[in-house]
């Protein structure tokens, strides 16, 4: 009872200043993501470009990916994943925006399509993708689960990223 009651006593000092934050309720969340797209810590969803550098640091290499604006809903893409100092997929193709869906269609290995998640900030690639996207990998590796963090926006950072077998991963 003592624990509430300066609990009470804290959360009275504050004033008004609890009443600038969302009660509860089905507002609350969307409040606090509008403060915090606000504070710069989440991105505005409403204003996000896929075009940029991403990449994902990890024990055994950085991921890289890279994605280059053609047309408003319409980008080259390029991604390199390490699974080792042997191991790597890596491939060039195309990316079509809807919503917070990326349809992925890969070229010269083979015909591998797939579905990844872009939130305005990390790009997700599904944990599962079809059996003739491994044509994209050495043995024992594999790209799906990956994700990948914007590090630099645009199209000039974006062709900046370098593969291991493809030289520029985006042109």
């Amino acid at each position: 009872m003592i624990i509430c009651g300066a609990l009470y006593c804290l959360l009275s000092g504050c004033g008004d200043n609890l009443a600038s934050f969302p009660s509860g309720g089905d507002d609350a969340g969307a409040g606090l993501d509008s403060r915090a797209v606000q504070a710069g810590i989440l991105p505005d969803r409403e204003k996000k470009d896929l075009a940029g550098r991403y990449e994902t640091r990890g024990d055994l290499g950085v991921d890289k990916l890279c994605v280059v604006k053609k047309s408003s809903d319409s980008f080259n893409i390029g991604f390199l994943s390490i699974s080792g100092a042997d191991s790597k997929c890596e491939g060039t193709g195309t990316a079509t925006v809807d919503g917070e869906s990326v349809e992925i269609a890969l070229k010269g290995q083979g015909d591998c399509k797939f579905t990844a998640r872009y939130d305005g900030f990390e790009l997700r690639f599904p944990a599962v993708i079809d059996s003739v996207c491994a044509r994209y990998c050495s043995d024992r590796a594999s790209f799906s689960a990956t994700h990948y963090f914007m590090i630099a926006p645009g199209n000039a950072a974006a062709r900046d990223t370098l593969g291991r077998d493809i030289e520029r991963l985006c042109t």
